[in-house]
Order: C-alpha cells, then structure tokens, then sequence
C-alpha cells in the first residue's frame, strides 16, 4: 500500500486527532500494544534490583535506572489516546483516491479507553514497597537532574509524585479541550460513537469508585484521584472551548459530589473525601479563580531530537 505521510503539526500535539500519527509507537493495533508494553513494564518491574546496576555505584544510580523503566508506556499511552475522538485522514487531493477522512468507530474509541485508563490504575503505576527501599536520599555528586523523578520531599524520594506524573500524563491526553470536543461533535453525527459523558464516566468508575484495603495503594488512589479533579476542573473552566463541554463537566462534578458523600469509608478516607468535595464546591462557586496545578514535570526521554 506504499507509506503515509503524516508531518509533525499532526504527530507531536496532546489534542492531536490522527489516529495514525504518532512518534515512538508501536504494533498494528494500538490498545493491544499499550497491552503488551504494560505487560512487559510490569515483569521488567517484579525483576528490578540492585543488580542493575554495577558494584561501587550508588544506590542514586539505581532510581533515575528506574526512570525509562517506569515510563515505558509513555509514548504508546500517547498513541492510543488519539484513537479517542480520533480522525483518519489524508491530505488528500482531488483524483487521488485516497480517504478524506473518516471518524475512527465508537467500538476502537471504546477498545482504547479501557486500555489507556489501565495507565492510571494504582495496581499499574504504583512502584512497589520493595523497590521504594532501594531509593535512599541522592548521594553527594548525583543530585536530580531533567532526566530524573522530581520529589517534594526534598531529599528523600516521592513515590506520591511518581504516580501524580504518571497519571497527569494520561489523564491531559484524555482530557484535552480538542479531545473533549471532537468527542460531541462526534456523537452528535453518529449516536454509536464514544461520547464525553461517556468517557469521563468511566474514567470516574475507575478512579473515584476504587477502594483499596493496603494504605499504601489508597492514598496513591488519592493521588490519582486528586489529578482527575484537576483536568476536570481546567475543562469546565476552559473559555477556548464550547459551553457543551463545559456544561457536561459541571454536570460530573455535581455527581463526583453525590458519589463521595454516600461512599462509607475509613475516618482518614472521610476526611480527604470531605475535602474533595469542598474543593469541588469551591471551584463552583468560582470557576474563574482557578488555576491548573501541575504534576511534577515528566523526566526527559524522547529517543532522538527536540521538541
């Protein structure tokens, strides 16, 4: 069929909507990729130790190892969340027969979003206790640098901030203003296509509706859970957007609100629950005051060349 030829203003944008422009991805089919790139990330994870690295070297050494290992996904995870909302199309010119364009199917949009919130699920993107204890304070001479975790404890590693990097990344993907208004205008030509309400329910089944008994595993599920307040937030405020999106978006954090109040829960889980829906409230009463916090940036790690 010969090569398709697809630039960067295409490829390398977070709302991007080609479904086949993508830098550093792999595999015919995108989801079941993003699959076995997870499954590869998480046997390569149960077999990290400190036999990564040479005698004599510091344990420093060890953790920013870590760093390509933990974000394997990362380029995938970015592929497949342009099948959401997602376009193929040629540039295209009369007589060529070539495809215009078309909307990728409610069914591979469907495929793709449980596959890519598999990329915010804790049991995922939680770094083990084990590994956690192979990461003491940077020795003298190797402190963090771009290619490196960030921590806000300071010396000391932040598996908090791990998780709310991983989980930013996917979920500023999934949730782009582009993204999130390709999907109703998308729904609205064809009734059997992935919709935004539908999107941001399940992403709300998957995060908000996790419980865990190991506190570990909880309080990183707060973590995420905090991330996905956030990127709904930045969407309802967004004023470079339609009001349908902003409206749908209102609407979930009204039953955000609703969910969180019946969930019976720990004492400790009552108190962050209790604060998620103050946060909410407070957003609502003035969308206009609020302002996008980041995650910790994402370490460098494209293979070749500059952004």
């Amino acid at each position: 069929d010969g090569l398709r030829y697809i630039s960067d203003q295409d490829a390398r944008p977070k709302g991007g909507a080609h479904a086949y422009g993508h830098l550093w991805d792999n595999g015919s089919d995108l989801s079941d990729e993003l699959n076995n790139i997870l499954a590869i990330r998480k046997k390569a994870i149960e077999n990290f130790s400190a036999d990564n690295i040479k005698s004599s070297q510091p344990f420093s050494v060890l953790e920013d190892v870590f760093v390509p290992l933990y974000f394997f996904h990362r380029y995938q995870t970015e592929a497949v969340s342009k099948l959401i909302g997602g376009l193929d199309y040629n540039y295209a010119v009369k007589g060529g027969n070539q495809t215009i364009i078309k909307r990728i199917d409610g069914e591979t949009e469907r495929k793709a979003l449980q596959t890519l919130l598999k990329t915010i699920d804790v049991k995922t993107i939680a770094i083990p206790k084990r590994v956690l204890e192979l990461f003491p304070p940077r020795a003298m001479g190797y402190g963090r640098d771009r290619e490196s975790f960030k921590s806000k404890n300071g010396i000391s590693f932040d598996p908090f901030g791990a998780v709310e990097t991983a989980s930013e990344m996917t979920l500023s993907l999934l949730l782009h203003p582009e993204r999130a208004l390709r999907l109703i205008q998308h729904k609205s030509l064809d009734n059997n296509q992935l919709g935004l309400s539908e999107v941001i329910d399940t992403l709300i089944e998957k995060s908000f509706n996790k419980n865990h008994k190991d506190t570990y595993n909880q309080e990183l599920q707060n973590v995420v859970n905090s991330q996905v307040l956030n990127q709904l937030f930045y969407l309802a405020a967004n004023e470079n957007t339609y009001k349908q999106v902003n409206a749908i978006v209102n609407a979930k954090l009204d039953e955000i609100i609703t969910l969180l109040k019946a969930k019976k829960t720990s004492p400790v889980q009552k108190i962050y629950n209790t604060e998620m829906i103050k946060s909410i409230e407070r957003f609502k009463n003035n969308p206009s005051k609020f302002k996008k916090t980041n995650a910790p940036n994402i370490p460098d790690g494209s293979p070749i060349g500059m952004e």
